[in-house]
This record gives C-alpha cells, sequence and structure tokens, in this order.
C-alpha cells in the first residue's frame, strides 16, 4: 500500500467534494473526486488541489477501496502530465485523470504530454477530457482520452448535441456533465449517452403520485416490533408474510460491506448477532423497497452512504444515548422521493423518536446540523459546509475521512458477500 503524502497546512483545510458518475443502468460507474479550500486564498499552484485529493487517497486505493470496476476521476490541470513527480506517484488501473487547462504553446511541451499520454495508458491510468477547448488545440490528445465530458449547464442545448455527434464515431466514452433535473437526464438518455454526472443524483427530484408499495404496512409493523424489542420470534413472523422483504434483509445482512463472518440465515439468527440497535437500521433501509418501482442503486448508495456519514461524525458530537439515532436519520431523510409525497406525510407512518423527527423534519439540534452539514457535502456547498462543521466542532480532515470510509462502506454493502 502506498503511504499518503504529507499535508501541507493549506492542503489540510481542503474540503473534498465527491460527485457520483452514473451509468445507463442507475448505478454509479464511478466519483469525481474535488477540492475546495476553505478560509484562504484558492492556490494557483495546479499541483495542490490535486494533490490534496490524492494524499487522502493514496493510502487506499490499493487497499480495495472501491469494489472493481469503480472509477475515480481526480480533477487535473493538463500542465501535471508534465510533472513526472507528480504521474510517478498514481497508482495503476482505475484512476482516471480528468483534464482542463491550457495547453502550453512549446511543441517540445506538448509532445512530451503526448508521451505521458502513452505511458498513462499503458499503466491502465484513463485520461478524460473536461475542456473542449483541449480538443480544439490538440486533436492528438482526444485521440488518447478514453472519455469526453460534455456540460449541459453551460452549452446552448443544439451546441451540446452536436459536439455529441462530433464524437460519436470517435473511440471515447460521452459523459453528459451538469445534469440538474430528470428533463435534462431523459434528453441526454435520448441522446444515446451512457454515463451521466450532475446534482440530480445527490438531490433527486421528488415524482408525485407514487403511491407505497403493499409492504409498506407490513414494514411498520417490524419497524414498531423492533423498536419495541419484541422477541425475535414475533419479528421473524412479522417478516414472514413477505418473503421477498425478508429475502432482501438477508441480502443487506449477508453482504461484503457488513464483513459477516458467518452467513446469516434467519431473521432470529440476525437478531442474535446484530442486536436490536443494528437491526433497526436495516429495517429502515428496507423503506426505500416500499415504493412502487425499483429505487435506482445511485440513489440507494447516496441515502446509504449519508447515513453512514451522519453516524461516523456524530460518534464525537452527540451524547451516547443519542448516537442510535445518527443513522437513522439519514436513512428516512430521502423517502419523500421514493414516495413522492412530503416527507411530514411519509414519517407521520413510521414510529420514530421524537429527535429523529425534529432533526428530519425542521433540522433541529445537533442531528439536524449533521444532516445539513451531509446535504452541504452531496451539494458541494462549501459556504455551509465550512459554517457547520465550525459549529460542529469538526474540521477538514476528520469530515474527509469520515467521507471515504462512509462512500467505501456504502459501495461494498451494495457488493454481494
Amino acid at each position: 500500500m502506498n503511504e499518503p503524502l504529507p499535508l501541507s497546512a493549506e492542503l489540510s483545510r481542503a474540503w473534498i467534494e465527491r460527485q457520483p458518475v452514473v451509468g445507463r443502468d442507475g448505478d454509479t460507474f464511478g466519483y469525481e473526486l474535488r477540492q475546495h479550500t476553505s478560509g484562504i486564498q484558492d492556490s494557483t499552484e495546479p499541483l495542490a488541489g490535486s494533490a490534496a485529493v490524492l494524499a487522502h487517497l493514496l493510502g487506499d486505493l490499493d487497499d480495495a477501496w472501491l469494489p472493481d470496476g469503480k472509477r475515480i476521476f481526480l480533477q487535473v490541470d493538463i500542465s501535471l502530465l508534465a510533472d513526472a513527480d507528480f504521474l510517478e506517484l498514481l497508482p495503476d488501473g482505475r484512476m482516471v485523470l480528468d483534464l482542463s487547462g491550457e495547453l502550453s504553446p512549446d511543441p517540445a511541451v506538448r509532445e512530451a504530454m503526448l508521451l505521458a499520454c502513452d505511458s498513462l495508458r499503458r499503466r491502465h491510468i484513463g485520461l478524460c477530457i473536461d475542456d473542449w477547448n483541449l480538443i480544439d488545440a490538440s486533436p492528438e490528445l482526444l485521440v488518447r482520452a478514453e472519455f469526453v465530458k460534455l456540460d449541459l449547464s453551460s452549452l446552448d442545448p443544439f451546441v451540446f448535441y452536436q459536439r455529441y455527434a462530433q464524437l460519436k464515431d470517435q473511440p471515447v466514452r460521452c459523459i453528459a456533465r451538469g445534469v440538474s433535473d430528470s428533463r435534462q437526464y431523459r434528453f441526454c438518455r435520448d441522446a444515446g449517452f451512457n454515463l451521466f454526472q450532475g446534482y440530480f443524483f445527490t438531490r433527486p427530484e421528488i415524482v408525485p403520485g407514487r403511491e407505497p408499495g403493499a409492504g409498506l404496512a407490513q414494514l411498520v409493523q417490524i419497524f414498531d416490533l423492533v423498536g419495541a424489542q419484541a422477541s425475535p420470534k414475533k419479528i421473524e413472523e412479522a417478516f414472514k408474510h413477505d418473503p421477498t422483504l425478508m429475502l432482501k434483509f438477508l441480502g443487506y445482512i449477508n453482504s461484503a460491506g457488513m464483513g459477516m463472518v458467518r452467513k446469516v440465515t434467519s431473521v432470529a439468527h440476525a437478531v442474535q448477532i446484530l442486536g436490536y440497535k443494528q437491526l433497526y437500521r436495516w429495517v429502515a433501509l428496507l423503506l426505500y423497497t416500499a415504493g412502487k418501482g425499483e429505487t435506482p442503486a445511485a440513489l440507494m448508495k447516496t441515502v446509504l452512504c449519508r447515513s453512514r456519514l451522519i453516524e461516523l461524525l456524530g460518534r464525537d458530537v452527540v451524547p451516547r444515548h443519542e448516537q442510535d439515532n445518527l443513522f437513522v436519520v439519514g436513512m428516512v431523510s430521502l423517502l419523500d422521493v421514493v414516495f413522492g409525497r412530503p416527507l411530514i406525510e411519509v414519517l407521520a407512518r413510521l414510529p420514530l423518536p421524537e429527535v429523529v423527527l425534529q432533526a428530519v423534519l425542521d433540522r433541529q439540534g445537533t442531528l439536524g446540523m449533521l444532516l445539513m452539514l451531509a446535504e452541504a457535502l452531496e451539494a458541494g456547498e462549501v459556504k455551509q459546509v465550512v459554517s457547520l462543521a465550525t459549529t460542529l466542532g469538526l474540521d477538514a480532515a476528520q469530515i474527509n475521512q469520515a467521507q471515504w470510509d462512509a462512500l467505501r462502506w456504502a459501495e461494498k454493502l451494495a457488493t454481494p458477500g
């Protein structure tokens, strides 16, 4: 495993933003990671931003940081292709350099950059062109790229589609960037895109009119039984009324993310191994299966990552007697998206503690602030992140580490055991 880079005082205050790159199947293809700085001037040194992210990743990338097949997009100024020391630090495979910036006018420097691209390709490090000006300036760079991003938020739809049409015959995969709502998502899907990126996937819109599935009433009963610490036999009997729910529940418990030494074979067995408090959270997760239709995998991972992040950050700022509520706050905070109804209506059906309802509905108390912090991190709202982190007494290093841990855990949980 590589040793993490030492962080300067400036880089230690860098907040890492993550944004999923989503495939046509609705699952995460990978994640773009970028840094923001707080309380200081943004550095003009191209290496600084990339190093802030890379320093956190080097210790994890060789250690199954994400399941096989997932890619990590790292924002990089194209001038870094001439920085041999930086390129040497990159781990082979799985990484994609997200290139933007201005090409050097020096022909010798350009030739060296293209040779560096060839070397990276041999090391299975991908290149993504995130700036159309680079294609205009160097068609040779396009030949070496694996991905090209087209930004829907900054381009006229006609220009956006025109550029996409130019790339259709090229051996590159196009990523629709800046997708902010379902209308834009449908437009890009219909155009033929297979990869998408944008806040729509971390802040999905509510689609009215969706009815809860038939299993919701059964889930509410199970939720109540677990909260009241009913006997394992009673809880298992309630599950048996809906065998599909039981299979989903056992699938989550036995997933790679749980790291079970022995396979859990029954609900009663799960109660014995996990206890009621841990069981409570997995019943909450099942609520995302109770809406009509399937919850997209990317949304499920957003929910899992948010819940785990709140739990990790809350361990140092929430009294011990409230810590069992941390995960549940994140878990129920997006149920309005699943059911297409106001959150207050959905939560009214569930036997939840008052402190959870206050946090989710009114953003009250420390639990509410932790939820707002998780949402701000997902949306890249740096000023909000800084303000909430200061109030909660959390620093950038704590939050970044919690983000890595939560993201890795959420991805592994979706991987079969």
